[in-house]
């Protein structure tokens, strides 16, 4: 087998899935918990658009994103977070 070159030389080998087949699917090891974490982008402004409101009520960013997507769910006839 050669040796990696590129970005597969900087990531390493996984050594659980060092012997797999190309192309054959990566067990997965994230996102497998009761809470899976989520990063969501925002400019400087709308951070403190959201932060500001979020003081404002006494809730955190995460209490107002799950509010606005139970809500988007909703009107879609969906049931909500």
């Amino acid at each position: 087998m050669s040796k990696p070159t590129g970005l597969a030389a900087f990531a390493g080998t996984s050594t659980k899935n060092a012997g797999a087949a190309p192309g054959a699917a990566l067990a997965r090891e994230r996102g497998k918990g009761a809470l899976v974490a989520l990063t969501v982008r925002l400019t400087r402004p709308q951070w403190e658009r959201i932060h500001q409101l979020a003081v404002s009520e006494g809730v955190s960013i995460q209490q107002l994103a799950v509010r606005g997507l139970s809500h988007v769910l909703s009107e879609r006839g969906l049931a909500d977070l």
